[in-house]
């Protein structure tokens, strides 16, 4: 029954024949005869991408150079030389490196490739092509090099041997496996869209590269066995290679399936019966009308019987209907007959819909491929007219159905008129179905309607996408000139010994010839591990920058004027508001005169203040008086100071060895709060669970001591609890806490309202575990991972936490980072609010270039300690970024200064950036605690390079995927899955309406996450008049719009969608039942220029306070309404269509910007493009299934779907 699949498995990992002798690194061979030959060692001290000099004395070409390291001046060599013949000069016939830093392989130093053993290579399949592809960007692999049996994708996962030409310093794999993969038996198709499947929740398969059995077309809820690899496709991490059925759902619908010219056989005349091909309205204004006559003729020699005309339905605006025409009106064939306005009068209820022929047909017209047979232009139809006559014509019956015994006799013909009411805006298509006694023809009826609005953000010039032309360096003079006092900061002095970690040049060539990184790095192949950790890392740091800086080259400026304002100097960025390019205060800028005679004058300047697109600087004071409004050129330059804390905490958390960066076992810490655990905890399960599981966990951990049990006591109810809570308990015996009737702790009274065993009493289950797992710090120093997804109450549960072990632990000294100033400030905003910190507990410290405008009133107060260094490191609850942490190692703050470390928000720091905070807790005692969401946007990657070799994978998630931390529903499924020791996953969602929650949940927290949001809030849109589904708070409207760019812009925009979020916005902030205020509407999408667009329109209406920004604007934060434009609609085919949906096709996104509404989603996008995007497939399964989709036609894919 499963022969494919065991001849799969049987052969799946037997290397095709092995590659011949000639195909690996060749070897140079000495030459012979009567040249003489000598052996000598040098110094290359010229050298370009052709040829190179030794000792300028001894000339080579690359075809000599033999040896893997990527040659630049200084490098020692050692070459065999002969003389020239003709030129009587020195010719090197084989040059080799003496050594290389980077070589981790001692056994080969000096030694050329050919004589080294290829390397093994760990990576991501990033691009594939025809009989080819590459490996994490850069290594190329044929795919006769792959094992047989593996077809791969990209995204797939593999392991590679490979070796770098000399020639051409590329490297090439000469084998390639799936790195892991396993066979699967009996599971279920649990969703099937378009030609994307899922395997059990959890299993991704597309039909494009599926292997299947003969005959065999996949159906939803089939059971199959299939053989899979490990493959990031979107919010999957597998990927199926072959099915197999077990059991057939239903054998009519897959043979029925299986005909695949039925859509084709649908189009063409039959029975002699010709009908109009011309069925395309062209293009319609929002509002206007036209007809068509559709002409069935019969040019045969027997009487075709018209049963009925039938609409199959998939316009959902119902834009198109029947009338019939006056008995003397003659039309030509497919001519349009103008209509007044009173003929548009028409009910929508006469549309007529399929009836039992409906499946069948619609089978029939499944085939993407038969669009283009009636595709026409408008061009090739005669129009009369748009918007109606205003002459009143007399009409005919309106109908959607030909009475019974329409005969059409032989050499006759009957005319059909159809009507289109333009409703929506965007591109539509209607199956018409024409129904004869033995046979049926069909027709695509289609229209492409226009808005008033649009022109307001119409295309105002071409798109020309054309880099600005740096100008020519020369050779000519230049003198610098720098700020007299270069007091960058009045406020700190600190010491500034943080080294500089210069970007190698090799590196910089590496990128900028294109040449593979492998040569300068080839650590990069290698999985991760403590011996390669710095260096790996320290190389994805220099990719980052030498991006960021070829980036910032782009927008340089020639020929600006500056303004003045009072004293200072202001420089006009156009861009600045989008991030184009990102400056902040702080950062420095290069003015440069205009050249006069071959001389040229810099001024150095620093940003002082941004305002919208104006920055302040600070100059030389000298040429801000002078300066007369000459032009000048600005050169922007990349901060690199977060990069080199990064760099210095590569160098200095090696102390923390594999029990932090590569967790494996477990060894038990006597608990840092001992006592009776007194909590009121999930009684369901832990009581019960921890006891029960306690057993499995055997098999994760080694105990360090005699094993004893942690966080298994019985639990007492809440009449015990509040017994307890008239008692004040001793900090050392766990009361957990300020179950405090002391009036005071340290002279602050804590108020009766905490009279409880955590200071907020409507913490969950969930989240009071995590902070007795905290307090407790069972397994440090292995980081402890407070896993929250959206709306779980990630923040509060860090900030009970913090609390917790500031009161329970006098001798504990607590840093809490973020990545953004934004999260930072949220910490410090929820624990003032606590009331339960004294004055003088905790500080803020902000970033040097930070404004003062920026900070809010209620943190000030903690900000000003923050300025002095020295004295903000005493502080017990410290408050920063994860980039200002490295603040403290300036002034000499080192290993075991903080007792506790918390990373909020950890999931969008880059590792690197992580490590600065932990850098700075006791390796021996101290307790690390990541909270965040691995599910969610990760940190902001720009270098393709440094992708593809791990730098955007935040620590969090790294270490979560180790075995300690994986989830284990057989060892933990009682708690949560997670080893508990480990992991808090909290599942409690406190903001969507359970219909908005299903599907994030499914797709990406396996089910989990329960509904406990306020019902008041969560259902006060349920009954908005513009549902489609009343009770049923979501909206997918299709829009098959067109997406267009302007100017030099690169970035994208939808005018159908914009006007269509525009209308939504006013339905909302002005409808009469169910008004929205403005402030309680987010509009996300994913390209700057849709915002902007949208801006203009809302500007129009007099509704600027609703939000309209990126995905990125959007994290971490909630909105009553939320409406998501995708922008992406060109239908054309690519060969990498994750390529081409760009944004739209990262599953992070797409999860923070479907979990940010709490009542009400609308989703506008092209269902035909956003259908190859597993996550957005599954929106539209999801919507259609629930009868909330509107708008346009679907694809024929997602017809079946609808009821």
């Amino acid at each position: 029954m499963l022969r494919l699949a065991t001849k799969l498995v049987a052969f799946f990992w037997r290397r095709a024949d092995g590659p011949n002798e000639d195909a690996g690194p060749p070897r140079s061979e000495l030459a012979e005869g009567d040249t003489k030959l000598k052996t000598v060692q040098g110094v290359v001290t010229r050298y370009c991408s052709d040829y190179g000099m030794i000792d300028d004395l001894i000339y080579f070409s690359n075809e000599a150079v033999t040896t893997k390291v990527l040659l630049s001046v200084g490098q020692e060599v050692i070459a065999v030389v002969q003389e020239d013949k003709v030129s009587n000069g020195l010719k090197a016939i084989r040059v080799e490196a003496v050594s290389d830093k980077w070589e981790d392989d001692s056994k080969n130093h000096g030694r050329g490739l050919s004589d080294s053993s290829p390397r093994v290579l760990i990576g991501c399949v990033t691009s594939l092509m025809e009989g080819a592809g590459y490996i994490s960007q850069t290594t190329y692999f044929s795919l006769e090099s792959v094992c047989e049996g593996f077809e791969p994708c990209k995204g797939d996962w593999v392991e590679a041997e490979y070796w770098i030409r000399p020639g051409t310093w590329n490297s090439e794999a000469i084998s390639v496996k799936p790195l892991r993969y396993k066979r699967v038996d009996r599971v279920c198709i649990s969703s099937l869209c378009g030609r994307n499947g899922v395997i059990d929740d959890s299993i991704f398969f597309t039909l494009d590269s599926l292997k299947l059995a003969e005959g065999y077309v996949p159906r939803r809820h089939d059971v199959v066995s299939a053989v899979v690899v490990e493959s990031s496709q979107s919010c999957y991490v597998w990927r199926a290679l072959c099915i197999t059925p077990v059991k057939r759902r239903d054998p009519a619908a897959f043979e029925e399936a299986a005909d695949e010219s039925c859509g084709a056989l649908l189009l063409k005349n039959k029975g002699d019966i010709e009908v109009t091909r011309m069925t395309n309205f062209g293009t319609l204004k929002e509002g206007g009308s036209k007809n068509m006559v559709v002409w069935i003729e019969n040019k045969g020699d027997i009487p075709q019987n018209l049963v009925s005309c039938k609409l199959a339905g998939w316009d959902k605006a119902k834009q198109f209907r029947f009338q019939t025409p006056d008995k003397t009106q003659t039309c030509p064939v497919g001519s349009l007959v103008p209509v007044s306005e009173k003929e548009r009068k028409l009910s929508d209820e006469n549309i007529n819909s399929l009836d039992s022929y409906q499946k069948h047909t619609t089978c029939q017209a499944s085939e993407s491929g038969v669009v283009n047979i009636t595709e026409v232009s408008p061009d090739d139809c005669a129009c009369e007219g748009e918007d109606g006559d205003k002459e009143e014509r007399k009409l005919g019956k309106q109908v959607t159905e030909l009475e019974p015994g329409g005969f059409i006799p032989p050499g006759g013909r009957a005319p059909i008129v159809i009507v289109c009411d333009a409703k929506n805006s965007g591109r539509c298509k209607e199956l018409l179905l024409l129904c004869f006694s033995n046979f049926v023809i069909g027709r695509f009826l289609e229209v492409n309607v226009v808005s008033g609005e649009e022109s307001l953000i119409a295309v105002r010039e071409p798109f020309s996408w054309r880099k600005a032309k740096s100008s020519t360096t020369l050779t000519s003079t230049k003198t610098t000139v720098v700020v007299t006092t270069q007091k960058r900061n009045s406020r700190r002095q600190l010491p500034s010994f943080l080294p500089q970690y210069p970007i190698p040049d090799r590196l910089k060539k590496c990128v900028e010839q294109k040449i593979d990184i492998l040569t300068f790095q080839p650590l990069l192949a290698e999985l991760l591990n403590m011996s390669n950790y710095k260096e790996k890392f320290s190389t994805l740091l220099w990719l980052e920058e030498i991006h960021a800086e070829i980036e910032l080259k782009e927008y340089n400026m020639s020929g600006v004027t500056l303004k003045r304002n009072g004293d200072l100097l202001v420089l006009e960025v156009p861009g600045l508001a989008e991030s184009r390019p990102s400056l902040y205060a702080g950062d420095k800028l290069i003015l440069k005169t205009q050249e006069y005679g071959g001389h040229v004058i810099e001024y150095i300047g620093y940003v002082i203040e941004i305002h919208e697109e104006d920055v302040t600087l600070k100059l030389n004071p000298e040429f801000e008086q002078a300066y007369n409004f000459e032009p000048m050129d600005v050169e922007f330059t990349y901060n690199r100071t977060t990069s080199r804390r990064c760099h210095f905490a590569l160098e200095h958390v090696i102390h923390l060895g594999v029990k932090v960066l590569f967790p494996e076992e477990i060894i038990l810490q006597s608990p840092r709060v001992t006592g009776n655990w007194n909590h009121a905890q999930d009684t369901k399960n832990d009581g019960q669970s921890t006891i029960k599981n306690r057993k499995a966990m055997k098999d994760h951990t080694k105990h360090a001591a005699k094993e004893r049990r942690a966080g298994a006591r019985d639990t007492p109810g809440p009449a015990t609890f509040a017994e307890k809570s008239t008692n004040l308990g001793a900090y050392g015996d766990l009361c957990l806490t300020p179950v405090l009737t002391l009036n005071t702790v340290n002279e602050v009274q804590i108020p009766k309202v905490r009279e409880k065993e955590f200071f907020n009493p409507l913490l969950n289950e969930n989240q009071k575990l995590a902070v007795r797992r905290i307090l407790s710090g069972d397994c440090r120093p292995l980081p402890y991972i407070l896993f929250g997804p959206p709306g779980t109450g990630k923040t509060v549960t860090i900030i009970e936490a913090v609390l917790q072990v500031y009161y329970a632990l006098p001798d504990s000294r607590i840093l809490v980072c973020a990545p953004s100033n934004s999260a930072a400030d949220l910490v410090c905003l929820r624990l003032h609010e606590s009331q339960v910190l004294r004055p003088g507990a905790m500080v803020r410290v902000n970033a040097t270039c930070r404004f003062e405008e920026t900070v809010t009133d209620a943190i000030k107060r903690y900000c000003k300690d923050g300025e002095d260094i020295w004295k903000a490191s005493r502080f017990r609850i410290i408050i920063t970024t994860c980039s200002s942490a490295g603040l403290f190692y300036q002034i000499g703050v080192r290993v075991g200064h903080f007792t506790h470390v918390f990373v909020d928000e950890a999931g969008q720091a880059s590792e690197p950036e992580c490590l600065i905070p932990l850098g700075l807790v006791s390796d021996a005692n101290g307790q690390i605690v990541l909270a965040g969401d691995p599910m969610q946007l990760g940190p902001v990657i720009k270098s393709r390079l440094a992708m593809a070799y791990g730098l955007n994978v935040s620590m969090l998630e790294r270490l979560m995927s180790r075995p300690a931390y994986l989830r284990d529903e057989d060892a933990f499924g009682a708690c949560g899955a997670y080893n508990p020791l480990l992991v808090t996953k909290l599942v409690k969602n406190y903001r969507s309406h359970p219909a908005l929650l299903a599907l994030p949940s499914r797709l990406f927290y396996h089910r989990e996450l329960e509904v406990c949001a306020d019902p008041k809030g969560v259902t006060s849109l349920l009954g908005w008049e513009k549902l489609p589904k009343k009770g049923f708070p979501l909206i997918f409207h299709g829009v098959r719009g067109s997406e267009a760019r302007e100017g030099r812009s690169p970035s994208w925009f939808n005018a159908a969608e914009a006007v269509q979020v525009m209308r939504y916005c006013c339905l909302l902030a002005r409808g009469i039942s169910s008004q929205v205020s403005a402030s309680d509407i987010g509009v996300i999408t994913p390209y700057r220029k849709q915002v902007e667009k949208i801006k203009i329109l809302l500007r129009n209406v007099d509704l600027m306070d609703i939000k309209v920004g990126s995905v990125e604007e959007f994290q971490g934060q909630e909105y009553l309404a939320i409406i998501i434009s995708t922008v992406r609609s060109n239908e054309d085919r690519f060969e990498d269509d994750r390529y081409f949906l760009g944004f739209l096709s990262n599953s992070k996104r797409f999860n923070v910007a479907v979990t940010r509404p709490k009542a009400l989603l609308i989703v506008l996008g092209n269902p035909h493009v956003l259908v190859r995007d597993p996550c957005f497939g599954a929106l539209l399964e999801y919507s259609i299934t629930n009868g909330v989709y509107t708008g346009c036609n679907l694809p024929p894919e997602l017809q079946a779907l609808q009821k």
